[in-house]
């Protein structure tokens, strides 16, 4: 996990919420990234329960080779994610700015796996989705301990996971829901 502070970044950490008030354990941009992790998470889940059974199947691809082929996908991710540190470095908006450029390139890959029929296609779209991962990470979670008191951080960072994890768990059920339901 990507731990920011404000020490030297020129960023306020939390924001003060005024004389007499206590400031919140988990903050708005917490619950905002979480709400935006969950959605990304139930899409993101929906076409990894179902993308192998595609691939393997549909496609002729061994299990081996869908193995390979995804852990070639993770691996970029993996290696982006330095990338996208790196770029959100410098603080201020430029956490957002990445963050937002992360989620919106996974965003824009979902509805592309419904042009994709072949397998090269398919893993150009996968790595551009795991590489909007990658990027989104790093400057996601500094702006979580940028946004949250320091006593609060272990909290925060619970809440979003939480939130994730959800939509982790709601994406295969969502699909194969769906699936279950175009067939009758």
């Amino acid at each position: 996990m990507y731990l920011a502070d404000s020490r030297g970044t020129g960023v306020t950490a939390a924001p003060d919420p005024g004389p007499g008030r206590r400031p919140a354990a988990v903050p708005a941009t917490v619950l905002a990234l979480g709400a935006v992790s969950l959605v990304t998470d139930v899409s993101s889940e929906m076409v990894t329960a179902v993308l192998p059974l595609y691939v393997v199947a549909g496609l002729g691809l061994s299990p081996l080779g869908f193995g390979l082929l995804d852990g070639i996908n993770n691996g970029v991710g993996a290696l982006v994610r330095l990338a996208g540190g790196h770029l959100a470095d410098g603080g201020g908006r430029r956490h957002k700015t990445v963050a937002g450029l992360g989620y919106a390139l996974s965003a824009l890959c979902k509805p592309l796996l419904l042009l994709a029929h072949t397998l090269p296609v398919i893993s150009a779209v996968l790595a551009a989705d795991r590489t909007g991962k990658g990027l989104r990470t790093a400057p996601r979670d500094a702006m979580i301990s940028l946004a949250t008191e320091p006593r609060y951080r272990g909290r925060a960072f619970g809440v979003h996971r939480a939130m994730d994890t959800t939509g982790a768990l709601l994406g295969p059920l969502v699909a194969f829901a769906v699936l279950r339901a175009t067939v009758d």
